[in-house]
């Protein structure tokens, strides 16, 4: 039995929201305020929890000031625990390879109105919990909610207090629930009688000071003949060795479960202090320990938020490898399912992408197959290649994906000197491997069927850019006698089969077909994936470094490689033709470039630009003014498709159309 389906009317952020469920883990990972915790709220709303939390419904949980709210939860897979609640069952219809067939579900709702009433100063807000599809069923006995509690861990939990000793503590509901203690507790209160009988004989201190305290202090506050009756005794849970065989089995329950509320869960045995990372992790052994011991009796369902929480990036992942080792799924019919939020790149790495569930604005995508455009290779490839550091395409605003290491290094400066600092807009770069895995991640946010611009609402609401380099070399690069900027050897195809050889990498020598030549390989290298909120930007010629330099930023390219600008007269000093001009001048660069050193040095050179024009600024003239002035002309400089990307991810597509824009 699991819960499937999720369905909430007017909930916080949830105006309408449906999410279907995995049988094991589920994690919830996105931004803040984008409905994680409102999501594990209203399963805590409906079902309540083991610690009996206190949930109730208040005006601020109304979406949008309206008056009535429900929360809905379908559970399948219900025929071994069908028994319990036989009145509440609904019987739907389904099909499976072709056969039509019907199955029992049990739903569940929380349905609320605020009345507009007040009721001792407060507002009216009336709430049921009823079963059947739309609520059209009985209302749900106390006894079934019991069953469907959750267990509940919650952020920025007190670990170290929930495990020490006290009434219903942890430890002790453990303890309680194990089979091994329930077929020992005579032999338990044997030892807790001796025990007790020894601390308290005849000349102890702690009989001293029982007999100080009756005689010096209780008889002198009480009347003479209640003295018979009356003294004060220290014992431990009430109970002597000799005495407990004339006990009867609830009365050794009742002095079982106070001697285990005395108890405490420590991680070292001389109780030395340890830091909250550890007890964090203690508590969570101790709460699936439980969750497991008790699933027969009630529902196994997990709710952590954060458990990230006091853990260092190691201990995230070996938890999130230990909860994944107890849900349920082929190999554990009978695990536990979990449904966790967390803003750990760690922890999202290593759930498998279909355990994972990404939301935004009170909406959720759900990257198990068949919801996006990735397919079986797909999820083999990110299972293996997800790490921490491209996990935080989760969480972003934005995202930037690159090819090298130079567009990973240099990019950021630029958005920066254009007024677009990245991280103002929550915009994560991140580096694909080779030429092919930008597409499993573009695909991760496609939605399959829903190309069309009507359709736009079910996009994933977060902008994509991938760059790329056209990889088209030109003429001017080629290795010969007559070409001294030439480094790239030229290979002939097989003269037979016409196979082999790198002639299709070059750029044709006609300059009338060189666009269409472009703008057909800009067309193959989007590769059909300039859908929904993805946008490809395929440089407008040969690399990233070949574009700043022809595109105007050649000085301080040249400045990058040679570290001043001497000699830089004598680059293509004879070609007449300026387009050629600025090819053979781009080929210099591009022949001499370290990529990570060049964009390094390239970056701190445009920054020393914008600060020398600070520093040297007319009177009367801002520094804002000039950082604009700065950021203008730059545009003006860059090469159109990074400008077109950076705009796409910072002011939206429209505004970004509305640039000279050359993607694919």
């Amino acid at each position: 039995m699991y819960l499937d389906k999720i369905k909430i009317k007017n909930f916080r952020i949830f105006r309408e929201f449906e999410l279907s469920l995995n049988a094991g883990l589920n994690v919830l990972v996105g931004q803040n305020n984008s409905g994680k915790t409102s999501l594990i709220d209203a399963i805590r709303f409906v079902l309540g929890t083991n610690s009996h939390d206190r949930t109730y419904i208040s005006e601020s949980d109304f979406h949008d000031s309206t008056q009535h709210l429900s929360i809905e939860l379908r559970f399948t897979n219900i025929d071994k625990q069908a028994h319990r609640f036989v009145e509440h069952l609904t019987h739907e219809g389904y099909e499976e390879g072709g056969v039509k067939k019907r199955r029992s579900v049990l739903y569940i709702s929380l349905i609320a109105q605020n009345t507009g009433r007040e009721k001792r100063g407060y507002p009216y807000i009336k709430t049921e919990i009823k079963s059947g599809q739309d609520a059209n069923g009985l209302s749900v006995e106390s006894e079934i909610r019991d069953f469907l509690a959750t267990t509940y861990l919650k952020p920025l939990r007190d670990a170290e207090s929930e495990l020490s000793s006290g009434r219903a503590s942890r430890l002790a509901q453990i303890l309680n629930s194990s089979q091994e203690i329930k077929n020992d507790v005579k032999a338990i209160l044997k030892v807790v009688g001796d025990a007790n009988s020894e601390l308290i004989k005849d000349e102890k201190s702690i009989a001293n000071a029982a007999l100080k305290i009756r005689y010096e202090y209780l008889y002198n506050l009480i009347f003479k003949d209640d003295q018979d009756s009356l003294g004060a005794h220290i014992n431990i849970a009430g109970i002597k060795s000799d005495q407990v065989d004339d006990l009867s089995e609830p009365e050794q329950r009742r002095h079982l479960r106070t001697v285990l509320e005395s108890l405490s869960l420590t991680l070292t045995e001389d109780r030395y202090i340890q830091g909250l990372g550890y007890h964090n992790i203690l508590f969570m052994a101790a709460e699936l320990l439980l969750l497991e011991q008790e699933k027969d009796k009630e529902f196994p369902l997990l709710l952590i938020e954060e458990p990230e929480a006091h853990l260092h990036p190691q201990l995230q992942m070996k938890l999130l490898k230990f909860i994944n080792s107890k849900v349920t799924s082929s190999t554990v019919p009978d695990g536990v399912q979990c449904i966790l939020t967390t803003h750990s790149p760690n922890i999202s790495s290593k759930a498998d992408p279909s355990e994972v569930i990404m939301m935004n604005s009170g909406r959720a995508w759900p990257l198990r197959e068949g919801e996006t455009k990735l397919d079986g290779s797909d999820y083999s490839y990110l299972r293996k290649f997800l790490d921490a550091t491209k996990a935080n395409v989760f969480f972003a605003k934005g995202l930037l994906f690159v090819e090298g290491d130079g567009e990973n290094i240099l990019l950021p400066t630029i958005a920066k000197l254009l007024g677009r600092p990245l991280e103002d807009y929550g915009i994560s770069v991140v580096k694909y491997d080779n030429s092919g895995s930008w597409k499993r991640f573009a695909r991760l946010f496609l939605r399959p069927g829903k190309d069309n611009e009507a359709e736009s609402k079910d996009w994933y609401p977060v902008n994509v850019a991938v760059l790329r380099d056209l990889d088209l070399w030109p003429q001017c690069a080629k290795s010969a006698d007559y070409n001294e900027y030439g480094f790239v050897d030229f290979k002939a195809p097989n003269p037979v089969t016409g196979s082999g050889g790198n002639e299709s990498y070059w750029e044709n020598d006609n300059p009338g077909t060189l666009k269409t030549q472009i703008d057909d390989r800009k067309s193959s290298h989007a590769e059909g994936l300039n859908v929904q909120c993805v946008e490809v930007f395929v440089s407008d010629r040969w690399t990233l470094e070949f574009c700043l330099a022809r595109y105007g930023l050649f000085e301080d390219c040249y400045k990058a490689v040679n570290g001043s600008l001497d000699g830089i007269d004598t680059i293509a000093a004879g070609e007449t033709d300026d387009e050629k001009k600025l090819d053979i001048q781009a080929t210099y660069i591009q022949s001499k470039v370290s990529k990570t050193d060049f964009a390094y040095k390239l970056a701190e050179i445009l920054e020393s630009s914008l600060q020398a024009e600070i520093q040297n600024k007319a009177a009367g003239v801002s520094s804002e003014d000039i950082r604009a002035q700065f950021a203008d002309e730059l545009r003006t400089r860059l090469p159109p498709y990074i400008v077109s990307a950076l705009d796409y991810l910072t002011i939206g597509r429209d505004a970004a159309n509305g640039v000279e824009a050359v993607s694919a």
